[in-house]
């Protein structure tokens, strides 16, 4: 009995967390442009995206993996990819309808395919040490 549970365990929290980024995430681009911290690198903005969107797609992606007994499968990666991108773009496009302090910037856009892309990347790479 045990051993059904612990991955069915695993699987439900996987699943929690993978939610709870992206409720998060979603929340926090439309947090008003004033309230954001000021840094002194220049392009800081596009460095979260790819970052947001890079753990982002790991989260989703070892939800799948694990709920799927460690298999990869290649239409993964294609639907969770346009998933992203979809969202990406939606978001951009609710921040210009929706906010007064915040804009559509297809240089978002582009940063949140380049850091799903590389986290795409990353998972592959690393996957096979998760099945432990």
């Amino acid at each position: 009995m045990m051993r059904h549970t612990k991955p069915l365990l695993a699987r439900k929290t996987l699943l929690i967390v993978a939610l709870l980024y992206s409720i998060t995430i979603t929340g926090l681009f439309f947090v008003s442009g004033k309230d954001l911290p000021k840094t002194q690198i220049s392009d800081a903005d596009k460095i979260l995206h790819l970052v947001i969107y890079f753990i982002l797609v790991n989260l989703w992606l070892l939800y799948l993996y694990v709920k799927n007994s460690y298999q990869f499968k290649a239409k993964w990666i294609l639907i969770l990819l346009l998933a992203v991108l979809v969202y990406g773009i939606v978001i951009e496009i609710f921040q210009e309808l929706l906010t007064d302090s915040r804009s559509a910037d297809i240089l978002d856009v582009a940063a949140n395919l380049i850091g799903a892309l590389l986290g795409i990347f990353f998972f592959k790479n690393v996957k096979h040490k998760l099945k432990a």
